[in-house]
C-alpha cells in the first residue's frame, strides 16, 4: 500500500471520497506515492459516535452464530442468522484480531484525529447498506461483549462509525491488484477445468504484519430468503467484498483504478456508495434484475443505478451461461461514468479477460509492465491456460505489497488460496489451498 498525495489526502479527509491524484513517479505500473496524510482536527461534532443504535442487545439470540475454524492453516470465519447475529459472533470471535488490525496498522495509516473527523464526514455523505450498518453494530456489540472495544492507541472503544471508514480503506488508499480469467477454448484441455472458467487474482495492499497474520476467510450466511452466501477472503472487521464469490457463483475481485474520473468535491457531497461495502451488498442480493437467477449481470445492472466517487475496477467472474456468452467482464467504474470491457473488447484472444489498474475501455490504455506479462505469457501459449500456469502467472504479477493470491473457480464453487504469511517474500510460490463450498458452508441449495 501506498499512500495518496498530500492534496489528494485532504481532499479525502474533508469529503471522504476516492480521489486517483499525485505523482506516479515509479512508472506506470505502481501505485501512486504521497507524503504522509495530514492530521486534521476533529470538529465539534467528532465526538459523536456516529453509531445508529450503538448498544445492540446481544439477548437477542440465546447461541453464538458463528465458528472460527483452521482449514490447512487458514483461518475460517462462518456466520449466519440475521445481520445483527453475523456482526455479533463476528466481534466476539475476532476482537483480539480486530483489535491488533486497528491498534497495529490502520491507525499508522489513518490517525485517530483523522478517523474522528472522517467518521462523521462518513456517516454523513456515504450510502451505506442499512444491513451492512446494521452487521457493524453487531461487530462492536460482539467485541464488547467478549471483553470490550477499547483501542489502545485511540484512547477509547471502536465505534461503529471508526469500523465503516475503516471497511473504506480502499477509498483512501492507492492499493495495487491484478487478475486474469479464462475460459472455453482456452481452458478445454486442462484437466479439471475442460472449458470452465477460472481465474488468478493478486489483492496487492500492503506488508504489514498486523495485516498480514490477521487475514481470515470469511463465509456469511444471511438468514433472509432474498439473500445468499457469500465467501470473502479479507482482514479481520472487514465487510465489505474485495474478493468474494456468492452461492451462485458469481465471483467479483475489487482493483484499484488509475484513472482521473474521482468526484468532485461538489458531486462528493451529494452521496456516495463505498465500493466495497456495496459490492458484499450486491452479491448477496439474489436477483436484482428480474429475470429469475443470480448472474454478474444483476451487479452490473446496481452498479448502473448507484453514484459513485473514486476510480476502480471491478473484474467479475461466472459459470457458463451457454456457448455465445462470455463469463467474465471488467467493470471500469468512476464518478463520471462507467465503461463494461468486455472480451471481444480486448487484446487476448476472446477468451482470456485481464485487469491490472489502468483503464482500458473508459480511457485509452496506458502503458503497463504487469499486463505486457499477461499478453506474452498468454501468446507464448497458445492462449491456453489450466490451474498451474494461471497460478504462476499470479505470482509474476504481484508487486512488493502482495497480500494474497487467489485461484477462483466460480462452476466449482472453489477457491485456491495462499495468505501472505508476516516476512514471507512475495516471490513464495506454495501450492494454493484448496477451499471447497461444501467445506466453507455445506451443500448449496437449489438456485
Amino acid at each position: 500500500m501506498r499512500r495518496r498525495s498530500l492534496a489528494s489526502m485532504m481532499m479525502l479527509l474533508l469529503l471522504l471520497v476516492p480521489s486517483c491524484g499525485g505523482t506516479r513517479s515509479e512508472g506506470p505500473d505502481v501505485p501512486p506515492t504521497a507524503a504522509p496524510p495530514a492530521t486534521i482536527a476533529p470538529s465539534a461534532e467528532a465526538g459523536v459516535d456516529g453509531d445508529s443504535n450503538p448498544e445492540v442487545d446481544a439477548s437477542e439470540s440465546t447461541k453464538l452464530h458463528g465458528e472460527l475454524r483452521t482449514l490447512e492453516g487458514l483461518r475460517v470465519l462462518r456466520v449466519w442468522g440475521t445481520p445483527t447475529q453475523m456482526g455479533h459472533a463476528h466481534g466476539m470471535l475476532l476482537r483480539d484480531e480486530i483489535i491488533e488490525i486497528v491498534d497495529g496498522y490502520a491507525l499508522d495509516v489513518i490517525p485517530p484525529a483523522t478517523l474522528d473527523a472522517a467518521g462523521v464526514l462518513y456517516t454523513t455523505v456515504a450510502q451505506i447498506p442499512p444491513r451492512l450498518r446494521e452487521e457493524a453494530e453487531g461487530v462492536i456489540a460482539g467485541m464488547k461483549a467478549a471483553g470490550g472495544a477499547e483501542i489502545p492507541a485511540l484512547g477509547r472503544e471502536l465505534r461503529v462509525a471508526d469500523l465503516l471508514v475503516l471497511n473504506a480503506m480502499t477509498d483512501l488508499l492507492a492499493i495495487g491488484c491484478s487478475s486474469v480469467s479464462a475460459w472455453g477454448t482456452s481452458t478445454e484441455g486442462a484437466p479439471g477445468l475442460l472449458g470452465a472458467p477460472v481465474m488468478v487474482r493478486n489483492l496487492d495492499w500492503s506488508d504489514d504484519p498486523e495485516l498480514l497474520r490477521n487475514q481470515i476467510v470469511f463465509a456469511f450466511e444471511p438468514d433472509d430468503p432474498q439473500r445468499q452466501p457469500v465467501i470473502s477472503v479479507a482482514f479481520a472487521g472487514y465487510l465489505g467484498c474485495l474478493s468474494c464469490m456468492n452461492e451462485a457463483g458469481v465471483s467479483a475481485l475489487f482493483n484499484m483504478g488509475y484513472g482521473d474520473g474521482a468526484a468532485s468535491a461538489s458531486e462528493a457531497l451529494r452521496g456516495f456508495s463505498p465500493a466495497n461495502l456495496l459490492l458484499r451488498d450486491a452479491l448477496e442480493q439474489r436477483d436484482v434484475d428480474g429475470d429469475g437467477t443470480s448472474t454478474a449481470d444483476d451487479v452490473e445492472a446496481i452498479w448502473k443505478h448507484e453514484t459513485h466517487a473514486g476510480s476502480y475496477i471491478l473484474h467479475l467472474l461466472e459459470p457458463r451461461r451457454g456457448s455465445d456468452h462470455a463469463p467474465a467482464r471488467v467493470l471500469e467504474v468512476e464518478a463520471d461514468g462507467m465503461a463494461v470491457r468486455h472480451p471481444e473488447d480486448d487484446e487476448l484472444g476472446g477468451r482470456i479477460l485481464a485487469a491490472t489498474n489502468h483503464l482500458r475501455d473508459k480511457t485509452a490504455p496506458s502503458a503497463c509492465s504487469r499486463y505486457a506479462t499477461i499478453e506474452a505469457t498468454v501468446e507464448s501459449r497458445a492462449h491456453r491456460l489450466d490451474h498451474d500456469s494461471l497460478w504462476q502467472l499470479g505470482a509474476r504479477l504481484r508487486l512488493d505489497e502482495v497480500v494474497h493470491t487467489l485461484l477462483i473457480e466460480p462452476e466449482a464453487r472453489a477457491l485456491g488460496v495462499w495468505l501472505r504469511a508476516p516476512g514471507q517474500a512475495r516471490s513464495a510460490r506454495p501450492a494454493p489451498v484448496r477451499l471447497e463450498w461444501d467445506v466453507l458452508l455445506g451443500p448449496r441449495r437449489a438456485q
